[in-house]
């Protein structure tokens, strides 16, 4: 039976309850960011272990639980074998169909990139290890197919979509051109969207532009394009910029890796004013995405400080040189 996590009176602040906080400060123990404030009590060890959460998670650490930070906090505590896994709408999150989509990548089954969502490539995943093991082939992970894939799992740490990935990295840097690029924005960010766009589109690449409010709806129009590559860009609400690409459940992004360590790089040189920091992140619409994919999230003091006609300039450069 599945535990209940029903959410809290919600944000949590440090104006919030005394059961509200206590709460949170459980969730976050038992995901790893241990608090040691007095329970109930949103303290500085509170805060700061909410801001490592939220940012290992790659959402804007304010210090403050909002729904989005507490929906990660409840994903994150699954493990596989604590609740039945199946397809439905709204798809199932968690960390335990990351741990399933793992072990089933590791055994050669690819359920596509390990982003802890029970879409229809796990489905797929699941019903295939099933059939090969004597199971029925129901594609619902409960406890006989969890023993089955404790039993044969491998021990090797590179997943198979990694490994695809993997392959397909040296191949960027010869047929960029021939690749599709999607731009994709926030409503915020949308003018910045479409001059990345436009340059990018002067220098040969094919690209196309998508802005939503909504990251699973923009996710799905970019799903939908058929792309092979994503640039996201939005409106950082801290005083420094981030860069970000997948890294996760064992699992990380060699293309996304690579153009996000160039474009740092380019940033650090030629914006060296402004605070830009690289890292591996869960960010949602680095999950969601099938195309490799990175998240530049641009704090308000670079875009006073740099003309935007730099920055989109330095983000052209750098595609054409990211995989080389």
């Amino acid at each position: 039976m599945e535990q209940d996590y029903s959410d809290p009176s919600l944000p949590i602040s440090p104006l919030s309850t005394h059961n509200s906080i206590a709460h949170l400060q459980r969730q976050l123990t038992q995901c790893g960011f241990v608090v040691v404030d007095p329970i109930g009590v949103f303290g500085p060890s509170t805060r700061s272990q909410l801001r490592g959460f939220q940012r290992k998670n790659g959402v804007d650490p304010s210090g403050i639980c909002d729904s989005n930070t507490w929906r990660l906090l409840v994903e994150s505590h699954w493990n596989l074998g604590d609740r039945l896994l199946y397809l439905k709408t709204p798809m199932m999150r968690g960390n335990d169909v990351a741990q399933l989509q793992g072990r089933l990548s590791w055994l050669g089954f690819d359920s596509g990139v390990v982003d802890g969502v029970f879409g229809p490539g796990t489905l797929n995943a699941v019903t295939e290890f099933q059939l090969n093991v004597g199971l029925a082939g129901d594609g619902i992970c409960g406890k006989e197919t969890v023993v089955e894939l404790n039993r044969n799992v491998g021990r090797s740490q590179m997943t198979v979509s990694a490994f695809k990935e993997q392959l397909r990295l040296a191949e960027f840097a010869t047929d960029l051109l021939n690749r599709k690029i999607a731009i994709s924005g926030s409503i915020e960010s949308s003018a910045i969207v479409e001059d990345v766009r436009v340059r990018l589109r002067q220098g040969g690449y094919k690209v196309t532009s998508f802005t939503h409010y909504n990251y699973v709806r923009l996710a799905h129009a970019i799903n939908s394009s058929g792309c092979d590559l994503v640039i996201h860009l939005e409106i950082s609400r801290s005083d420094g910029s981030s860069i970000e690409y997948f890294k996760g459940y064992h699992q990380t992004s060699p293309i996304g890796q690579s153009l996000a360590q160039s474009l740092h790089k380019a940033l650090i040189e030629q914006v060296s004013d402004d605070e830009v920091t690289i890292e591996g992140t869960t960010h949602q619409i680095l999950q969601l995405t099938k195309a490799p994919a990175i998240s530049f999230s641009i704090s308000k003091p670079l875009l006073q400080h740099t003309p935007w006609s730099t920055v989109t300039e330095i983000i052209a450069t750098t595609l054409s040189c990211a995989f080389v």
